[in-house]
This record gives structure tokens, C-alpha cells and sequence, in this order.
């Protein structure tokens, strides 16, 4: 038997018969979910990276004529460039900027999935075709991914993209070639596919002279921007270090080294995750895009770009990396499974079953493995999209900062304040002075009672912030401190921590922890499941901002050089919210802790209390490790 070899022919009939409403009603109702899923995670504040905030700034800023973003210190085009936002940021002078965002790519996601349909119905003939041809598409774990969670213009791109192709296999290239170019005004690099998909349309003999313009156009474009605009607004700092600083600093440093080692290049991607990468784009289609590859070339470019990236999430299949890959992923599997029905033409159907159920399977079983679809997708949580004491917490300080502001934080936080003027992204030490700066407390959770609760990183972060002379404590919720540029760093503190009235839960009780410490007085009192313990502390000397106290309780055991008791707690002094170093000598001050256990057995061997530095030293060489709480 003659096997196909030329373009396949399909039937123009196909687009009469095309189940417009059923397919539309299903990708109406994946649109929905994949909005719904992206504002719920949203709304819980558990968008834990940094992409929402920043095109919602980039998207606000262009609604009024302010294209600068001070997220990254670049202006609109200097990181990428993603006219498509100017739109949306018109559109954003009505309405809130997120929640736009957010529908608009879950729809537009959504949406690409019935040009890829139209083109199985084509090529295939079956009925079922564009129903199985969408739940590929939608089942494919960067879809749902990227349509659920933060907001990409890559994103945007799958629409015009889906309808190049479909107006390609409509033998309409200057259709498609517009196509491309509106899908390259979601972000530059969308250029790379477009110049690649003209290329594979010049394969066909009868489009090659408008596949090679489209090819020399769009890579012109691309070139433009890299090495002409882009290097001249770039950051100091940004994506491209992120991404590929190990090859150069500038695009053309990265193109020189690439020209120059390529050897190197080929050895350092030959690492196991880098070789699985395009097996595992390729599985959910059960590698049936390799049988007709041509429109896999398009392909190339994102999958080189990801390749060559040294970021740990660029090549895994559900990052939004590949986003662009996907369209031409769906297509050239649909021509190759056209063409397996065209090789047993004379048991077509039996062989469409197999690809089928073949098709099938692999996309379930891809979906379930990096997915974030409910039920399906074993990525998906349901905690990421349900609220919990951070959504109280954050709602409540977003009601108290004042809109016109300006406000550094976490990453997570950043896209619920970025319609304003001056947002920045958190460092330290601080390279841009905002009025407002949220830090996080919610890994002490994490080390509760435990030494790690002063030397874990995160609280490293913490420490440093409070220690800033700029900012004081301004307030506190939850597991959050908010500080304020230019706040007494003792206003917070009176009234809790020093400069306090009478407290009736303590007793006078006078005990020396060395020099530069005293015990001027502690209470008992018991709460549910434990007790609560109120100390009085006078500093003799200045302390140590690291400063960290345990209280112990027990029988005493030998541990090395000295006895221990049973029990230990670590806590940080003054609920870590302010620093033992603005204790001023002389001064009486309290701090409290809740301890796992009932004032009955915390006084049945004494209680016991330790002043640490972060590495579990004592504060003082001469400080006893323990000291005894008097009766």
C-alpha cells in the first residue's frame, strides 16, 4: 500500500457540518471554571508568585498613560514587549484590573481551543473528532495551568494563534499571516513562533512566497526588539539574568556564546530533565505529532528558549514556558492522526478508535500527573482556592493602607496593591524607600517552639526589616507586621512592651541571668491547652538584636556538659515584633508565650528560663544556660 505523503486532503464540507454551539457551549463552560479557579486563588491571596502583580501594574499604568512599571524599574517595553496591555489598560479605567486580566485569559484560553476543534473536524471527518481534538487541548496541563494561575500576555496569544493555523488549513494565508501578527502583540517572543509557523507554510509550494515574507518579517521583528530596543531598557536586574545569565548578560553577549560554544551548550542541556522535556510535551498526544511534524517547527522556538533557560520551573510541561508550544503540539498531532486513518483507509475507523482511546488515556494520564484541573489533576488543591487566616489578615490590612501609597511586601501580596503609583517588590536592604512595608510571619508557624523559629531564613528577613531605623512597627494582624516609613520603632511597643501600667497576672521575682539581664517578675495563668506566661525583663546593658529566650520545664537530665530540663520552648522575645536591641538599659519590659503545657506541670520541677543568641550560645559566656524562675 502507497502511504501519503503529500498534504492530506480533508474536507472543506466539514466547516458546514461543524458543531458550533456544543463546542462553544464547552469551551463557554472550561472558560468559566478556569476563571473561577483564577479568582478564587485571587481572592485567598494564595497567588504566591510575582507575574499578576506585575502586568497588573504594566496594564493600570497604561490606562493612564504611565508606562513605567517600578516593579522592575522599566518601562512597558523594557522587560517584554506587550502592546495587547494598552487595550486592556483603557478598559481598566472602568473596571478593577485583576479580575479583567483574569477573565480575559481564562476566555481567550478557552476560546483557542475551537480553531484547533475545526481543524480536526476538517482532517479527520469523524463527528467525535473536534470533541476529542478540545478535551486534548483543554486537558493539556499547561492550559489549565496557565488559564488558572497569574496572568501572562503569552497567554492571550493562544487565540490568535489557534486561528492562524485554522485559517492555514483554510488554504487562507493572508488570514492567518494577520493572525500572527496580532498574536505578536501579546509579548516579543510570540514573533520567534510566528517567523517559524510562516516558515512551515512555505513547505506548501502554493504559500511559499507568502510563508517566506511572513517568516522574514516576523524575524526581523523579533531581532529588532532583541537586540536593538530591548538591551537599551532592560533592567539592571530581571528575567534575563534569571533565565540565561549563565551565558551572557546582554542578548547579544547570550547569541555570542551560543555562536562561540556550542558544544558547551549541547553538554550542559543533556541533563535527564532537559532530554524528558519534549517527550513529555509530546505525551498527552501520545507522540502523534511526530508522524507529521511539519507544524512542529513553529515549536522550536519556545522549546530552544527553554532549553537554554537555567530556571528550574522553564521545563517542566505545566509552566506557562510552554505555553506557546502547545497549539502546534494539537495540530501536528491531529495531521498525524489523519494520517494514520488515511494509511488504513479501508479500516479507518477501527484505526481512528485506537488513536482515540490511545490520545485519550495519554492526556488523562498527563493531566493527572502535572495538572491542576479538580478531580483530575493531581496539582490541584483545593486549600489554594479556599479562605484561611492569611485571606482575614490581608483583607483587614489592605482596608487600613491608604490607596495613594506606597507599598512593598511579598510577592503573594503585591498584585492586590498594584493599581497605584509606586509599588515595589520586596528587598534587602531596600534599594527604593516605600511608605508602607508588609512583612510575613507565617513561617513561624512552621518552627513553632523550636530554635529554627530565630535562625530559619525567613525570619533572618524579618529580624533585618525591623532592625531599619527608616520604619517602625506600625500595626499587626494576624501573621503580618505592617512598618511605616519614618514610625517611631517604639510607638507600637508602649503599652505592650514597655512603658506598661500595673499587670495583675505577675508577681514580683527577682532573678539575675547574668549580667546583662534580670527577672524582675513572671505569672502564671492557664488557657486552654496550656498556659500562658507573662515575664517581666529588665535590660542591665544593651542587648543583642538576635536575641532569643526558651522557657523549660520538667525533670532536669545530664545533655552533655550540663542538665536539661525534659521540656524546652523556644519563642522570640516581645512576639518578635520588636527588637531586644531598642530595649534601653534600665527599663522594665514584658513579654509574653503560650506554652503546651498546664501551669500544674510547668510548676511540678520549676520552670526554667534561657536567654540564646541565634546559634543557641548563651547571651553571656559567664550566663548560666539556665535559670530558675523563683517561687
Amino acid at each position: 500500500m502507497a502511504l501519503p505523503s503529500g498534504p492530506l486532503k480533508y474536507d472543506p464540507s466539514a466547516d458546514e457540518r461543524f458543531p458550533w454551539r456544543a463546542v462553544s457551549n464547552l469551551s463557554l463552560a472550561a472558560a468559566v471554571l478556569f476563571a473561577a479557579m483564577a479568582l478564587a486563588r485571587f481572592r485567598t491571596w494564595h497567588n504566591d508568585t510575582f507575574d499578576l502583580a506585575f502586568y497588573t501594574r504594566l496594564v493600570w499604568g497604561a490606562g493612564r498613560g504611565d508606562l513605567w512599571n517600578p516593579l522592575v524599574g522599566a518601562p512597558l517595553w523594557g522587560l517584554h514587549l506587550s502592546l495587547v496591555l494598552i487595550p486592556l489598560g483603557l478598559i481598566g479605567r472602568v473596571v478593577s484590573v485583576v479580575p479583567l486580566l483574569l477573565v480575559v485569559q481564562a476566555a481567550a484560553v478557552a476560546a483557542a481551543g475551537i480553531p484547533l476543534a475545526r481543524i480536526a473536524s476538517r482532517r479527520v471527518g469523524h463527528p467525535a473528532a473536534p470533541y476529542l481534538a478540545l478535551a486534548v487541548y483543554l486537558l493539556f496541563p499547561t492550559i489549565g495551568s496557565i488559564a488558572s494561575y497569574e496572568f501572562h500576555p503569552s497567554s492571550l496569544a493562544l487565540l490568535p494563534l489557534c486561528l492562524a493555523l485554522d485559517f492555514f488549513d483554510q488554504r487562507r494565508a493572508v488570514a492567518g499571516i494577520v493572525a500572527l501578527a496580532l498574536a505578536t502583540t501579546c509579548r516579543e517572543d510570540v514573533a520567534l513562533c510566528a517567523a517559524l509557523a510562516g516558515l512551515a507554510l512555505a513547505l506548501q509550494p502554493a504559500h511559499r512566497r507568502a510563508g517566506l515574507a511572513a517568516f522574514v518579517g516576523f524575524t526581523a521583528w523579533f531581532a529588532v526588539y532583541l537586540f536593538v530596543v530591548a538591551p537599551h531598557y532592560l533592567p539592571r536586574t530581571g528575567s534575563l539574568q534569571l533565565h540565561y545569565g549563565h551565558l551572557g548578560s546582554s542578548p547579544t553577549a547570550i547569541l555570542a556564546q551560543l555562536l562561540r560554544h556550542p558544544v558547551a551548550t549541547l553538554r550542559a542541556l543533556a541533563t535527564p530533565v532537559r532530554l524528558l522535556y519534549v517527550p513529555r510535551l509530546l505525551a498527552p498526544v501520545a507522540l502523534l505529532s511526530l508522524l507529521r511534524p511539519r507544524w512542529l517547527l513553529p515549536a522550536l522556538a519556545p522549546v530552544a528558549i527553554n532549553l537554554l533557560s537555567q530556571f528550574p520551573t522553564a521545563v517542566q510541561v505545566h509552566s506557562h514556558y510552554s505555553t506557546l508550544a502547545v497549539p502546534f503540539v494539537i495540530v501536528s498531532a491531529i495531521h498525524g492522526a489523519a494520517w494514520i486513518m488515511a494509511v488504513g483507509a479501508l479500516q479507518s475507523e477501527r484505526y481512528g478508535l485506537l488513536v482515540a482511546v490511545a490520545v485519550s488515556v495519554c492526556s488523562v494520564t498527563t493531566q493527572h500527573r502535572a495538572g491542576v484541573l479538580p478531580v483530575l489533576g493531581r496539582r490541584f488543591h483545593a486549600a489554594d482556592h479556599r479562605a484561611d487566616r492569611r485571606q482575614t489578615a490581608l483583607d483587614a490590612i489592605t482596608a487600613i493602607v491608604p490607596p495613594d501609597a506606597s507599598f512593598t511586601g511579598p510577592d503573594y501580596t503585591l498584585a492586590h496593591f498594584a493599581e497605584r503609583t509606586r509599588i515595589f517588590r520586596f528587598k534587602q536592604p531596600p534599594d527604593r524607600a516605600a511608605e508602607y512595608v508588609l512583612l510575613s510571619t507565617e513561617h513561624r508557624n512552621l518552627h513553632t517552639g523550636t530554635q529554627e523559629l530565630w535562625r530559619n531564613a525567613e525570619e533572618v528577613t524579618v529580624r533585618n526589616a525591623l532592625y531599619w531605623r527608616r520604619y517602625g512597627v506600625w500595626t499587626v494582624v494576624g501573621d503580618y507586621v505592617v512598618m511605616r516609613e519614618h514610625w517611631p520603632v517604639r510607638t507600637y511597643a508602649r503599652g505592650r512592651y514597655v512603658e506598661f501600667g500595673a499587670d495583675p497576672r505577675v508577681h514580683a521575682a527577682h532573678a539575675d541571668v547574668g549580667r546583662a539581664l534580670t527577672i524582675a517578675g513572671y505569672g502564671i495563668t492557664p488557657i486552654e491547652h496550656g498556659s500562658h506566661v507573662t515575664l517581666l525583663l529588665v535590660a542591665n546593658e544593651p542587648w543583642p538584636y538576635d536575641l532569643g529566650f526558651e522557657l523549660a520545664w520538667g525533670p532536669m537530665h545530664p545533655v552533655v556538659d550540663r542538665q536539661d530540663p525534659a521540656r524546652t520552648y523556644a519563642f522570640l522575645p516581645y512576639d518578635g515584633v520588636f527588637m531586644a536591641s531598642f530595649v534601653r538599659p534600665g527599663e522594665v519590659t514584658r513579654t509574653e508565650v503560650d506554652l503546651p503545657a498546664s501551669p500544674e506541670e510547668l510548676r511540678a520541677h520549676g520552670l526554667w528560663f534561657g536567654a540564646r543568641r541565634i546559634d543557641g550560645s548563651r547571651l553571656e559566656a559567664a550566663s548560666p544556660h539556665w535559670t530558675r524562675l523563683p517561687e
